[in-house]
């Protein structure tokens, strides 16, 4: 198929990739440098169980024609001068997260191999192609192919919530999405606390931290049983990977054990939240690049307009924003016959629109937070509460359900008889 190929055409929704009906492992090549393409077409025609559905030498075009085409794998070359290519990379593997990536690289270096990775390349190859290496980079995507039809499952979303700043109620959000998206959209989900230095996800939902992060840390291994070894389950059905309760049993996560947990947990459950650290650190940068949405929680505020306005550069440089509508802001504790600072005033500071905002609830939250019991549960009619919900089924495109029973409150002492 040559640069002709399904000229025009719409762009349809994402859905599964092209399987042909045959088994065949369907593969699209984006390669600026004809004899490149060519020799790359050669090596392809004699693997067995490959077809070669498409090819493109421009970036943008060859994107838009695997949206229509829905190959198995896209082939995308890597120029020496990268990030253009890696940010567009990126995006589509967002859009597409069952199309495998094959990136071809003059060079195998490290840090060009650590972005790669970063932008969801599933492979990297070199070039010249090694024909041996390409067969077996096929063969791994056909069997990754196999073990999702068998039933493994991923997630549809990892949203991060962030705080630039503490003391902003980035924990409580996380909290209660995590317990929404289960308790009024029936969804399987997961909350992460990596947040070390507050570590409040346990006791936002009453939970002792009989496991913990840490044991993760000390593991020889971070995979999806031993992470399932430590989770907690709250009474709504949602699990959550906690902060230890004892300052003294804190251990660091490496970045490598933070995404290998975050990796367990999205195989398994359809929304992770994350509860993210209030800084910008490798552990950190593990989370952003695995997440489909990051929510950046502000107040009305001078400092906290700052701080956000902060964190949205660095999301640009790290092309994060590539993606529309990836990194949202979320106000907390708004008031609209109070604010000092409206949200158009916001708009016009950040050059973003909010989001969603979340109703400036004080004395529900707080004897949510001291009682261990979720507003969403205990008190889903509480504005903070309908607010939370309803950008919980924004962020899944969902309807939020008109109303949804609280269970029945056990009371202090019945928590405590529970810890």
């Amino acid at each position: 198929m040559t640069e002709s190929s399904n000229p025009g055409g719409l762009i349809p929704p994402p859905g599964e990739p092209e399987s042909n009906g045959s088994g065949l492992i369907t593969l699209l090549l984006i390669l600026h440098d004809e004899k490149v393409r060519a020799s790359t077409r050669a090596a392809l025609d004699g693997l067995p169980g490959v077809e070669v559905v498409g090819e493109r030498s421009e970036l943008r075009s060859g994107l838009l024609l695997a949206r229509q085409l829905r190959p198995r794998v896209v082939l995308l070359d890597l120029p020496d001068s990268s990030d253009e290519a890696l940010s567009a990379a990126g995006a589509f593997k967002l859009d597409s997260p069952d199309i495998a990536l094959f990136l071809m690289s003059n060079t195998l270096d490290p840090q060009v191999l650590l972005k790669a990775i970063r932008s969801g390349a599933q492979e990297v190859l070199k070039k010249p192609l090694d024909k041996v290496l390409l067969q077996e980079a096929v063969e791994r995507v056909s069997r990754s192919g196999a073990a999702r039809s068998a039933g493994e499952t991923r997630a549809r979303s990892i949203i991060t919530v962030f705080g630039p700043k503490g003391g902003v109620g980035t924990s409580t959000i996380a909290a209660n999405l995590a317990v929404t998206f289960k308790h009024h959209y029936g969804m399987t989900a997961a909350l992460a606390d990596f947040d070390h230095a507050s570590g409040d996800a346990a006791n936002l939902l009453g939970l002792k931290a009989d496991h913990s992060i840490a044991d993760l840390v000390r593991a020889s291994r971070v995979d999806s049983p031993t992470v399932h070894m430590n989770l907690l389950h709250h009474s709504s059905g949602t699990s959550v990977l906690a902060q230890p309760e004892d300052l003294h049993n804190l251990e660091l996560m490496s970045p490598a054990q933070a995404g290998g947990a975050v990796d367990a947990l999205s195989s398994s459950f359809e929304v992770v939240v994350i509860d993210a650290p209030h800084t910008f650190d490798e552990v950190s940068l593990e989370l952003f690049d695995r997440s489909t949405s990051i929510l950046i929680v502000l107040e009305l505020s001078v400092p906290g307009i700052r701080a956000a306005r902060r964190a949205m550069d660095v999301f640009d440089k790290l092309h994060y924003t590539v993606v529309p509508d990836r990194v949202k802001l979320v106000v907390n504790r708004y008031s609209r016959s109070r604010a000092l600072i409206s949200l158009d005033q916001l708009t016009e500071a950040l050059q973003n629109r909010a989001y969603a905002t979340i109703e400036n609830d004080y004395q529900r939250i707080f004897t949510s937070v001291n009682s261990g019991r979720p507003l969403c549960l205990d008190d889903p009619d509480a504005p903070a509460a309908r607010d939370i919900v309803a950008l919980a089924g924004k962020l899944i495109n969902r309807e939020a359900p008109e109303k949804t029973p609280a269970p029945v409150k056990k009371g202090f002492f019945g928590r405590m008889a529970n810890r």
